[in-house]
C-alpha cells in the first residue's frame, strides 16, 4: 500500500515536470516574437528580511554554478543573474516557504541551507519528494500552477533571492541562454523524482539510504558545498524516511549497518565517506541521471567555441 501511494506520487510529479518544461520552451519562443519585453523588475517590499548584496563572486554562487555547467551563459546573462540574484531574504528553520493548496508567485533561488519538499497525505502522513539544496529553486514548478501542489519547508536557515514569476518570465524571455539553461534543470528534477521513485519501490532499505547519501553528496559537490569525501547531512531521521518509505528506527538501523560495515561514518551531522566505491556498488549508483544532458553538452560546446577569452 504504501508503494503503491509512492508510486502514484512520483508519477504525478514526472508529469507536472514534463509540463514546467513545455512552459520553459515556450518562453524561448515567445522571446523571438516579442518586441516589447518589459525590463526586469526588483522589489524590496517582496521580501521578508532583505540584507545588501552578496558579496560571494557571482560566478561561484551555486545556482549560476549550475547554469554555467550546462548551458551557454554570456556575460549579459552574467549581468542580468547579477541583477537577479542582487538581494537576500532569510528564511528561518522550520519555517514552509510554500503551503500546499495556495496560490505562488515567486521564486525563491537558494544560496545556503537545506530544505524539504513535502505533500501531506490524507491520512496524516508525509512524503518527503525531494530535498532542496542550494542552488536549486523554490517554487519551481509551483509557480507554474493555479494553487501549489507542494509545500516546502526550511530545514535549517536559508539564503534566499527571491523574484517575482513575472520577472523570472520576463528573464527567461529576454536571456534565452538562460532559458535553456533551465530545461536542463527541468529536465534533471524529472529524472530526479524518477530515481526516487525507483529507489521507494525497488530497492532494499539499505540501498535506499546508501543511494540517498551518494545522490545529496553529489548534488552538494556540483555546486560546490560538499569536499570529495564528506558533506552536512542537517536531516533529521524521521525526514531521511519520509524521503525513502522508512521509518526513523528503521533509517537508525541502516546507518548503522553502513558504519558496521566501513562504508561511512557520521559525527556532528557530517557523513564521510570511507569507501565510496563500495558504497555506490551496493545502492547502484550510476549519477549520470544528475549530469549534464546531451542537448546541454551541445550548448555548452557551441559556446565555448563562440566564449570570449573572459567573462567579466
Amino acid at each position: 500500500m504504501i508503494i503503491a501511494s509512492t508510486v502514484d506520487i512520483a508519477q504525478l510529479f514526472l508529469v507536472q515536470q514534463a509540463r514546467v518544461m513545455v512552459s520553459l520552451l515556450l518562453s524561448i519562443l515567445k522571446s523571438y516574437w516579442s518586441n516589447n519585453a518589459v525590463g526586469i523588475q526588483m522589489s524590496a517590499s517582496r521580501t521578508f528580511i532583505v540584507s545588501g548584496s552578496t558579496e560571494r563572486a557571482i560566478e561561484r554562487h551555486p545556482f549560476v554554478v549550475k547554469l554555467l555547467a550546462h548551458g551557454a551563459i554570456d556575460s549579459e546573462d552574467m549581468k542580468a543573474l547579477r541583477r537577479t540574484l542582487e538581494h537576500r531574504t532569510i528564511v528561518k528553520k522550520g519555517q514552509d516557504i510554500i503551503v500546499q493548496g495556495y496560490d505562488y508567485n515567486t521564486l525563491d533561488i537558494v544560496e545556503s541551507g537545506f530544505g524539504l519538499r513535502y505533500t501531506l497525505l490524507h491520512q496524516g502522513g508525509r512524503q518527503i519528494i525531494s530535498a532542496v539544496l542550494p542552488g536549486d529553486i523554490v517554487g519551481f514548478p509551483a509557480s507554474f500552477f493555479d494553487r501549489s501542489i507542494f509545500s516546502v519547508m526550511a530545514a535549517t536557515a536559508m539564503s534566499v533571492h527571491r523574484i517575482s514569476f513575472e520577472s523570472f518570465t520576463e528573464l527567461c524571455k529576454q536571456r534565452t541562454n538562460i532559458a535553456i539553461a533551465l530545461i536542463w534543470y527541468a529536465a534533471r528534477e524529472a529524472s530526479l523524482y524518477a530515481h526516487h521513485l525507483i529507489n521507494a519501490s525497488r530497492r532494499s532499505p539499505l540501498e535506499r539510504i546508501a543511494h540517498f547519501l551518494l545522490e545529496t553528496h553529489f548534488r552538494l559537490k556540483a555546486v560546490g558545498s560538499a569536499s570529495e569525501d564528506s558533506f552536512d547531512l542537517p536531516f533529521s531521521q524521521e525526514s531521511i524516511g519520509d524521503a525513502v518509505g522508512l521509518s526513523a528506527p528503521h533509517v537508525n538501523r541502516m546507518l548503522s549497518e553502513l558504519k558496521h560495515q566501513g562504508l561511512i561514518t557520521i559525527g556532528n551531522r557530517t557523513v564521510q565517506f570511507l569507501d565510496r566505491t563500495a558504497l555506490q556498488i551496493l545502492a547502484e549508483f550510476d549519477p549520470t541521471y544528475l549530469q549534464r544532458t546531451a542537448f546541454s553538452h551541445k550548448n555548452a560546446q557551441a559556446e565555448r567555441r563562440n566564449r570570449p577569452a573572459s567573462i567579466t
